[in-house]
């Protein structure tokens, strides 16, 4: 029997179970409020508070053949490291592979230029900073103890229920204008397929970006949905403009285009959805 824990089973982890050996244990962890799914009825599947899964690490731990930990980091660091892992390392006899969902946003700010894995990471923001930490502590569980450690760079993470169709007040949708600035996105169901790839085939201590093929301004986003739908009423608010809240602000502090194709060649994976026109009309085809 395998067992997978996710420690933090967020959105991100609907599409990585259907795709896990069938002779697998699932464990999953939430913050504070358990999160049940109408399919887990399908698997071999346990679902907790963190707090309940640290009362009994050891015996959940114990034979743990993978684990995935998307749970991010605070200003006080990582609360997998610094809660697990000493009972982690006291039961890796087994584990096979150990992924991390890191973020784009420890590249920091290309003013549009490509990045890949060997960029220099300039993270600016705390959330690219933090990230940025928590890869190193990852890492040197990698080189100090050899554990199966691989890290996953996340840019937007987009699809059913996490879209811009999701954004729609009134008939309108609103665009943020600010000139050549760049995100790169993934669809969640690319996710899956490459969790599911890597756990196959583990790579212990490689950094993947996983990204779709295309980086693109938001508003290109926006326009090509209000056309899918047929809005016509677009509402346009300028980067400048003063009643943009900062949180939203904080998103185009950075300007990068991601690339792939590390991914692509040493996992063999290429996105189903490689550019948002794809993405969204599955979106449209899920909802009708």
């Amino acid at each position: 029997m395998l067992k997978f824990i996710f420690l933090g089973a967020g959105y991100c982890s609907k599409y990585v179970i259907p795709l896990l050996p069938k002779n697998c244990e699932i464990i999953c962890t939430h913050n504070l409020k358990i999160k049940q799914e109408s399919d887990d009825h399908k698997y071999n599947l346990k679902r907790l508070c963190f707090k309940d899964f640290l009362r009994q690490k050891d015996t959940l731990l114990k034979d743990v053949s993978f684990i995935l930990n998307s749970i991010p980091p605070s200003d006080k660091g990582d609360i997998v490291i610094n809660n697990l892992k000493e009972s982690i390392l006291k039961n890796q006899e087994k584990l096979k592979w150990f992924g991390y969902f890191s973020s784009t946003s420890v590249y920091g700010n290309y003013d549009g230029d490509w990045v890949d894995e060997n960029s220099k990471l300039i993270p600016k923001t705390s959330r690219g900073i933090l990230r940025k930490r928590s890869e190193s502590n990852h890492l040197d569980l990698f080189r100090l103890h050899s554990l199966p450690i691989h890290i996953f760079r996340l840019p937007g993470i987009y699809g059913p229920g996490r879209s811009v169709f999701d954004k729609v007040r009134n008939g309108e949708l609103t665009e943020i204008i600010k000139k050549d600035h760049f995100f790169s996105r993934v669809y969640v169901e690319d996710i899956g397929s490459a969790i599911s790839k890597s756990i196959n085939s583990p790579t212990p201590g490689e950094i993947f970006n996983l990204s779709d093929d295309m980086p693109c301004q938001s508003s290109d986003i926006v326009r090509y949905a209000a056309s899918l739908i047929k809005i016509s009423n677009i509402k346009t608010l300028s980067y400048d403009d003063p009643r943009l809240n900062e949180k939203i602000r904080s998103f185009y502090y950075d300007n990068k285009r991601v690339k792939n194709l590390k991914i692509k060649k040493i996992l063999d994976w290429t996105p189903k959805y490689g550019n948002y026109k794809l993405g969204l009309k599955r979106i449209l085809e899920i909802r009708i």
